[in-house]
């Protein structure tokens, strides 16, 4: 099975920290670098959600499921096909299941159950067990999704995410005009540079302690055969 996610409602802002926060860090108190520093901030920030792997701001999506098989599914002697008991939402945390629409066919609240967290839909049968999800056509899911970032009300961004961009942004601060593929650089001899190499967006070229700090967080992407 497969999906597809639209956004309805984009986030007015995807930055993972404020600007006060990382001035408060970098003991900053004039504001004559605030615009390089919000660059930083917007930097940083796409930097960790690339490597997390998936979107981190609250928003608003319609998730629509489909069937691999095209090809079993018009050569199929019933009308409706069944797919596994459980829906895996690509955004998460939900924290809110507007609708759920299977053949054009609005479902009761009662006929699915949800893991907010894992973003888990299963298909529940007429005595609240889980069962198969039967459709030709398509499941489509309307939910919001992701964090509140920090610097709005009620954010629930993890602290360790928000961390993470600040540290990346006191690296990028103390690393302003010096070359950012420099690794290490030694005199004797008379000097020897070693350079990082690799891929632009690589988790691996992010600071060591930047990538524990989102490890729990990362999502694997994994190919199917």
């Amino acid at each position: 099975m497969r999906s597809v996610v639209q956004i309805v409602r984009p986030a007015a802002s995807e930055l993972l920290t404020t600007l006060a926060r990382v001035k408060s860090e970098l003991r900053i108190t004039s504001g004559a670098d605030d615009e390089v520093l919000k660059a930083k901030i917007a930097e940083a920030s796409s930097d960790i959600q690339a490597a997390i792997g998936f979107r981190l701001p609250s928003e608003d999506a319609v998730e629509t499921f489909w069937h691999d098989d095209h090809h079993r599914l018009r050569h199929a002697s019933h009308a409706r096909d069944a797919a596994g008991t459980t829906l895996f939402l690509t955004r998460t945390p939900v924290s809110t299941l507007a609708s759920v629409t299977v053949d054009d066919a609005l479902l009761d609240p009662s006929d699915y159950r949800l893991d907010p967290g894992a973003g888990l839909l299963d298909r529940l049968s007429s005595d609240g067990l889980p069962c198969a999800w039967r459709f030709c056509k398509s499941v489509k899911v309307a939910y919001t999704a992701g964090f509140i970032l920090p610097g709005a009300s009620g954010r629930n961004l993890p602290y360790a995410i928000e961390g993470a961009v600040v540290a990346l942004v006191s690296d990028y601060w103390a690393s302003r005009g010096r070359d950012p593929t420099l690794r290490a650089e030694s005199v004797p001899g008379v000097i020897e540079r070693q350079f990082w190499v690799g891929a632009v967006g690589e988790a691996q070229l992010l600071p060591p302690r930047v990538l524990a700090s989102i490890a729990p967080f990362r999502r694997l992407l994994v190919a199917v055969a």
